[in-house]
């Protein structure tokens, strides 16, 4: 370990050597985030919803999952300097480059290519990112922590070389919003840009609002309203897997008509509650993630007969395949099945965009 480091952190020294001009990435436009009336700067809901919703609601709002900023650069070095919030790094099924890392993409034949990660070894860290590239001026992509928040985030450029905002999306600013559970937030995805709304949001090319909430996405009244304040091209409701059956029945209507009421013309994606990876095993988990899905089903016919046509429904099976290779610990996904589920929802929630 000793020598790996050594070899790591040399080869990091040339780049960090540099004269660097920071930039923080607010003024280069900070995306996904619904709400500019935050407490923090970061904060993924508004200042007035601390006296909204239950604290662990609130605790976990200061979580940046799926904020991102674009920005274009000639640069053939960039580092990135970040600060998280909480000391505690990554966590025992969720490595530290996904709960508080950075992750950097750049654009590449018109499509978002990865290219590499912050990997956080303390609160603050710096790292370069890019070392020694050629060829012009370049989009990209960087996705800020998924399970930690951030106190400050920089982009750094040698001294002269031209720092921009990233060219406009080439489709509509109206975001996707996605509300959901731990699944929706991230866990267990080995970097941020695995996180299956961001997979979503590249695959589409449309800017995405990561409103997952780690165990606490009960789909409360006051989540409703909050919701509704927002003016997205689609809604995707993911909230199952942190409801008991009852709790579907009696909360998920009622959620999704505070929804319509506020957004008539909006459509809404509904995703079943996934089918655990260890359910032929474990009947009690088959049996709860089935009647959630049939309760679900339920209301999702109910709102159709009643002749609301601007709903579409994901089914269980297609999230994460039947192979039982797609999750951590039977839940939660890991990036494979990410990328499951971002092909499974992606069609249902691009028939709704227009292009």
């Amino acid at each position: 370990m000793r020598v790996s480091r050594l070899v790591f952190v040399l080869a990091l020294a040339p780049a960090l050597a540099q004269e660097l001009e920071w930039t923080e990435v607010r003024q280069l436009g900070l995306e996904g985030q619904g709400w500019t009336d935050v407490e923090h700067p970061y904060d993924r809901l508004p200042a007035k919803a601390e006296k909204m919703v239950r604290p662990p609601v609130w605790g976990l709002s200061h979580d940046s999952a799926g904020m991102s900023v674009r920005f274009s650069t000639a640069s053939p070095t960039i580092s990135v300097r970040w600060t998280v919030r909480r000391e505690k790094l990554a966590l025992p099924h969720m490595p530290a480059t996904g709960v508080s890392g950075v992750d950097l993409y750049v654009r590449h034949n018109n499509q978002w290519r990865w290219l590499a990660n912050g990997r956080p070894e303390h609160k603050t860290n710096e790292q370069a990112m890019v070392k020694d590239w050629t060829g012009g001026r370049r989009d990209y992509l960087l996705y800020l922590p998924l399970y930690n928040g951030v106190d400050s985030v920089e982009v750094g450029v040698p001294a002269g070389a031209k720092l921009e905002r990233g060219a406009p999306l080439p489709r509509s600013e109206r975001p996707i919003v996605f509300y959901g559970t731990s699944i929706l937030q991230g866990g267990c995805a080995s970097r941020p840009g695995m996180a299956y709304p961001a997979l979503v949001g590249r695959i589409l090319d449309w800017p995405t609002i990561n409103l997952g909430f780690s165990g606490n996405a009960l789909s409360e009244p006051e989540m409703a309203q909050l919701l509704a304040e927002l003016d997205p091209a689609v809604y995707v409701y993911d909230s199952l897997p942190n409801l008991s059956p009852q709790q579907v029945r009696e909360r998920t209507e009622p959620f999704l008509r505070t929804l319509r009421k506020a957004h008539p013309q909006t459509p809404i994606v509904l995703i079943e509650n996934v089918i655990y990876t260890n359910a032929d095993f474990v009947e009690s988990r088959r049996v709860s993630a089935a009647d959630k899905n049939s309760a679900l089903l339920a209301i999702y016919k109910k709102l159709v007969a009643e002749g609301d046509k601007r709903l579409s429904y994901v089914k269980a099976p297609a999230l994460l395949g039947n192979d039982g290779e797609a999750t951590v610990d039977g839940t939660h996904p890991t990036d494979l099945g990410f990328r499951r589920m971002a092909d499974a929802i992606a069609p249902a929630v691009r028939k709704w965009l227009k292009h």
